[in-house]
């Protein structure tokens, strides 16, 4: 050992060999070594966390100070004479309004609408990539990736155009000329969504597809050997050891979808309806129409912690996923 060396007495024959302690300056350096090691993460972390500090979190103070001032038109033409303080004015006035409720209700109904419809057509594309040809999996990869590249603003218009009153494709396709999708927002957030799964569909089916691949196939064989259909080897099998992939998927997919502005926005030729308000949508027309930027601060502040409850299953996640054998 480094820290103990044995010696034996002369003249002894045989018997325990007699234990000499370390010189004090070889257990310090050990001690040391130690506690650098240990400190080296640390160190190799700060960077990156100095520069997320200085990009997120300095915005982020900014705006929770912002929540509770009163930030209208006279500040922006007079900015020597400050904000008023507001104290807890703005959020009461958020959790006393009606329409608030509203627009949260429907932001929730739309988000698990692209989570759920995002998440069931990426795994199905990931396990269709498993069963076809090596060729098929690689044209099949690159279609995807090429969506994935895809700007939002860019897929959102092209969806626009296939849904265009006079010449819409899909409406011609469907039999349903000079079909207006957007007169009710029902129609109308069916093609955000659409739009939303087209961008998503990419990442969850190559990641699954990814994960998918790691799967033992001795297990699946085994399965199959005992008797199992494909529909029980999926639901037995694969999706169990796809548990973990899945969950991470979805909680990011709804951190993601609950923020959904382009889609929306680009669709609606940036003048959405109220009744195409979500929260993120609801926040920007009450800080750039009604110049009430500190309610829209509360509002951001409100939706940031509303999404917090998906971030930390998120690390939770994260940090299981790590401590996997």
């Amino acid at each position: 050992m480094a820290s103990t060396s044995t010696t034996r007495r002369p003249g002894t024959r045989g018997g325990p060999p007699k234990i000499r302690p370390a010189p004090p300056s070889t257990v310090a350096g050990a001690r040391r070594r130690r506690r650098r090691a240990g400190l080296t993460p640390y160190a190799l972390a700060a960077p990156a966390l100095l520069v997320l500090i200085g990009v997120l979190g300095y915005p982020l103070v900014k705006l929770v100070v912002l929540s509770f001032q009163q930030w209208g038109l006279a500040q922006i033409f007079n900015p020597d004479a400050g904000p008023p303080f507001a104290g807890l004015d703005n959020y009461r006035r958020i959790f006393g309004d009606r329409f608030f409720w509203t627009v949260l209700e429907r932001t929730v109904l739309v988000t698990a609408a692209m989570v759920v419809l995002s998440m069931v057509v990426g795994v199905a594309v990931a396990l269709l990539m498993q069963a076809v040809p090596a060729w098929c999996r690689w044209l099949m990869t690159f279609s995807l990736v090429l969506a994935w590249a895809v700007p939002h603003p860019v897929s959102t218009e092209m969806f626009g155009w296939m849904t265009d009153y006079n010449y819409g494709v899909i409406n011609h396709l469907l039999g349903m000329p000079q079909h207006n999708w957007y007169l009710d927002n029902v129609q109308g957030f069916a093609v955000a969504t659409a739009v939303v799964v087209w961008g998503a569909v990419p990442l969850i089916a190559i990641t699954v597809h990814a994960a998918h691949s790691q799967i033992p196939r001795e297990l699946i064989e085994a399965a199959r050997v005992d008797g199992a259909s494909p529909g029980q080897v999926l639901r037995w099998v694969t999706l169990p050891l796809l548990r973990p992939i899945l969950l991470m998927l979805g909680t990011l997919s709804v951190i993601w979808d609950f923020q959904a502005f382009t889609q929306i926005w680009v669709l609606r030729q940036s003048n959405p309806t109220k009744d195409y308000f979500t929260l993120g949508i609801y926040a920007y027309a009450k800080a750039y129409y009604s110049h009430d930027y500190g309610y829209a601060a509360a509002l951001a502040v409100v939706t940031v912690a509303l999404l917090l409850g998906a971030m930390l299953v998120y690390l939770r996640q994260i940090l299981r996923m790590g401590d996997t054998p």
